[in-house]
């Protein structure tokens, strides 16, 4: 009999420490962002004014309640307003909701609907807001949230609202459309009101439109008047209106060039003495500089998302009849479009460097700050495969060396400041607040989560489960997503990729899904029309075990799972066997594990139906079919006109045909010209600038030559140098990663592999990558040196051996290592799939695999997102 593993706690990866520091460091930035006020200036480089007292953009510090007494008290409300659905999610339930997490406080209901969960972390958002606020003697006043929206993808100015995107609020009216503070009680005692609409907007040039429509927002709400407060209407004309701009992570020059164009300039950045008051209205922009998002103990991502979303609703069920293929929320892998559409790959690798910078910050915790042959947090080893990679490892290095010589000026500066004060320490700060800790421009971290790193790092070193030696990171592998298209238009067959497949995963690692789906009983009634998020990650022991099931198997595991918890409950409730109290007591103490078990196993129950369903259809069966045959480089183009003439949804059918074209080394121009008539004529002419943009990003290619079908293709070459088919994989009994796809290993995945040898006897295959034009060939493999150096210099050495020479010398060096891995962080740059995630764990789990795998990434992709993004 099976026994449950949903009753254990789950264990926690190599690198749990710099994951909770990581999210501990998001929420203390975030809340230091929304409890500070913009006309006070610079968050974190306040000016110390002595004349008079005048605060940034020349406000008066007691005209808002500063420094004075509690009779002139000036209540802050803020508005959020989010510039996609995306990103309020990952805001929300990632970074706001993070604290809950690490409590693992749980709701006494059983499935609470997305609007009444979300309306609580709000809530208690605004708790610690005011909290923040009472601790700190200069500023009295309470900053309040009342309320969150997203601007409209129609671009008009307009905002909906996150639970009914039926609802757009035109300039004049509330947007929110909700009571003035329903989140939080009113203060009574306050004499007045201030408002701050703030925007939070994706940074970095990814969302150009979102920033438009902020823009446009904001000068209807200077046209309409004051509607939020009809009460103070006349008062609020006399006072200056503030709209604050936070970009996360970061503000790029473009984007204030871009915003000065729309007629939004920066107040805080004007020199000028003649206060802002007289220009009617202040604006502020500020970065956040939030980028790495744990989503699990072993994925971190940047949740990289674009503004070519085209339907807000929190519906995650696609339907397959409409032919508009309206997926939900088909933002993501703004990576890929930023770098091959757009021509911007620097600011990508500028954005992927700056995380890896934080990571080994955060990794520093760990080493010996006295040892100056140590890296100091430095990963040692780094490899990269494909362009983006080299320009990002690149970039990386040279931030190492400008953090290396920041820290050198201000250990420089603080020995003088020990002769210049005396009897006081120097660089002292206010207990009360953390302090930020400037590494490199824009790469911020606070000194509290350096510290949990590190406190966390040594009790791990007492850890069974964690890997006792420092620095936790031993390796470096950075992938571009180019080097590797043809993974993400593949359908999946695990259980996750599944889930993602049916009922799309939404950014930030959660599935909404309609009530009636997990609670096929509710007697209320309103399940069609009321939806619940569950989260998909490790916090539920029972879906990181069956995540990776394949789909012959995930039903008879869950199966277990049930037989399990019947049979751990009915042998302590049988009357025959008696009981102790110690015993009675045990049982009572696990009855709440219980019961989450049972609510967990119930929804992935209902939900494996679902999926299970859909993919005994003979629609999926077919287009399983369809991509073997392609991936053995047969041409299907009779299927791929049958499927537009049955109305296949249009990325579904573009999957296919960008599928045949990689594998195939491009489509000939007759069959091309002809599909692509039909695609017009089926889906319209907007289609032809999707062709283009597929075109542009390497996903088609239009072959004018007459050379045969089967001719050997760049496809056929790595499929036999990587051994990309296994037909014989048993996905019961697994022991290859191609069980993720019943037969075929992602290609990104035989790269790993590879690495491990030093890619010996594939010489050939290397050739069909593309290349870098900073370094000659797809591979660079360097080793990183204290003090920091170029990529140039370090390519100068000779190769070290491979990774897993690497991880054997490791393992040898240190004590106790019988049972323990190194560390490898795998960086996919341009989005990671659900399935190369599960292949990927399957590696880390096995004894002959040197490393314990920690993946990162920009987003994570499938084949329809991939595509939505590209042709936005």
């Amino acid at each position: 009999m099976a026994t449950s593993t949903t009753t254990t706690t789950p264990r926690r990866g190599p690198l749990s420490h710099i994951v909770d520091a990581i999210r501990l460091d998001n929420r203390q930035l975030l809340l230091e962002t929304l409890s500070h006020d913009p006309r006070l200036g610079d968050i974190y480089n306040q000016p110390n004014n002595n004349n008079g007292g005048d605060s940034a953009g020349g406000f008066i510090q007691e005209d808002i309640g500063v420094g004075g007494n509690d009779n002139n008290k000036t209540t802050v409300e803020q508005q959020l307003i989010f510039g996609s659905a995306d990103l309020r999610r990952v805001i929300l339930r990632q970074v706001m909701n993070s604290k809950k997490k690490e409590k693992g406080k749980k709701s006494k209901k059983h499935n609470l609907t997305c609007q009444i969960e979300e309306e609580e972390i709000i809530k208690d958002l605004n708790d610690e807001l005011k909290l923040l606020s009472s601790s700190d003697s200069t500023i009295n006043h309470v900053k309040n949230i009342v309320g969150d929206d997203i601007l409209s993808p129609s671009g008009d100015g307009s905002v909906i609202s996150p639970y009914n995107n039926a609802t757009s609020t035109p300039a004049g009216s509330n947007p929110f459309g909700r009571s003035t503070n329903p989140f939080g009680d009113d203060d009574t005692n306050d004499t007045s009101t201030s408002t701050i609409t703030t925007y939070i907007l994706r940074g970095g040039g990814f969302d150009l439109p979102s920033l438009s429509a902020a823009a446009l927002h904001r000068r209807q709400q200077l046209t309409s008047g004051n509607r939020y407060h009809p009460q103070q209407q006349q008062q609020q004309k006399q006072q200056d209106k503030v709209f604050r701009f936070i970009f996360v992570p970061r503000i790029t020059e473009m984007e204030r060039a871009f915003l000065s164009e729309l007629g939004v300039v920066d107040d805080n950045n004007v020199s000028t003495n003649t206060p802002s008051s007289q220009a009617a209205a202040m604006n502020c922009f500020e970065s956040l500089p939030i980028d790495l998002i744990p989503l699990d103990d072993d994925v971190l991502s940047l949740e990289l998302t674009g503004g070519c979303s085209t339907n807000y609703s929190t519906s995650s069920v696609v339907n397959e009849s409409d032919k508009s293929g309206g997926l939900p929320s088909p933002s993501a892998a703004a990576c890929m479009r930023h770098s091959n559409i757009e021509g911007c790959e620097a600011d990508v690798a500028d954005i992927v460097a700056r995380s890896l910078i934080k990571l080994q910050l955060l990794n520093r915790g760990n080493s010996d700050d006295n040892d100056e042959s140590s890296l100091k947090g430095a990963i040692a080893r780094v490899q990269g495969l494909g362009p983006l990679a080299t320009a990002v490892i690149d970039r990386m290095m040279l931030l190492r060396i400008e953090e290396e010589r920041m820290e050198a000026a201000q250990a420089e500066e603080d020995m003088n400041n020990q002769y210049e004060i005396d009897g006081e320490q120097s660089g002292s700060i206010n207990d009360n607040h953390d302090e930020v800790v400037n590494a490199v421009d824009g790469v911020e971290i606070t000194t509290h989560a350096r510290t949990a790193t590190s406190v966390l790092g040594h009790q791990n070193d007492n850890d069974t489960n964690s890997t006792p030696t420092s620095p936790s990171i031993q390796a470096l592998l950075v992938i571009d997503r180019k080097i590797d298209l043809v993974t993400p238009m593949l359908t999946p067959i695990t259980y996750e990729g599944l889930i993602d497949d049916v009922l799309q995963i939404q950014v930030g690692g959660c599935v909404s899904v309609k009530k009636s789906i997990v609670e096929p009983d509710d007697e209320d009634g309103n399940g069609d029309q009321q939806e619940v998020i569950l989260p998909l990650n490790d916090s539920d022991p029972l879906y990181a075990e069956v995540r990776d099931k394949h789909v012959e198997t995930f039903g008879s595991f869950l199966q277990n799972q049930a037989k399990a918890l019947k049979e751990s409950h009915s042998q302590f409730t049988n009357r025959e066997t008696a009981r102790d109290l110690t015993e009675i007591h045990q049982f009572v103490k696990q009855i709440p594990v219980f019961t989450r078990n049972l609510r967990s196993l119930t929804n992935h129950i209902h939900i494996a139906e679902l999926v299970k369903s859909a993919a005994e259809a003979n629609s999926f069966r077919q287009r399983w079919q369809t991509e073997r045959s392609m991936l053995e480089s047969e041409p299907c183009y009779e299927t791929l006109e049958d499927l537009i003439a049955s109305g296949e949804p249009p990325y579904r059918w573009l999957r296919l045909f960008c599928l045949q074209s990689l594998t195939s080394n491009g489509i000939k121009a007759t069959r091309y010209d002809s599909l692509r008539k039909e695609v017009v004529q089926t889906y319209g002419y907007e289609f032809l600038m999707v062709l283009n943009d597929l075109e542009k990003a390497g996903f088609l290619r239009k072959r004018e030559t007459f050379y045969m079908d089967s001719m050997a293709t760049p496809y056929s070459t790595l499929r036999k140098a990587l051994n990309l088919i296994n037909a014989d994989v048993d996905p019961s009994n697994p022991e290859d990663a191609a069980y993720v796809t019943s037969g075929y290993a992602p290609m990104t995945v035989r790269w790993v592999q590879a690495a491990m040898k030093g890619y010996a006897g594939l010489d050939e295959a290397m050739k069909e990558l593309p290349t870098s034009p900073l370094h000659r060939g797809p591979l660079v493999d360097i080793q990183q040196q204290c003090p920091a150096e170029s990529l140039s210099t370090a390519l100068k050495r000779r190769r070290e051996p491979s990774l897993g020479t690497f991880a054997k010398n490791w393992s040898s060096e240190t004590l106790s290592s019988v049972e323990k891995k190194p560390v490898m962080l795998i960086y996919f740059v341009g989005g990671i799939t659900l399935t190369e995630l599960a292949a990927l764990r399957f590696l880390s789990r096995s004894s002959t695999f040197p490393y314990t795998i920690v993946c990162c990434t920009t987003e994570i992709v499938n084949g329809s997102t991939l595509l939505r993004s590209l042709s936005c």
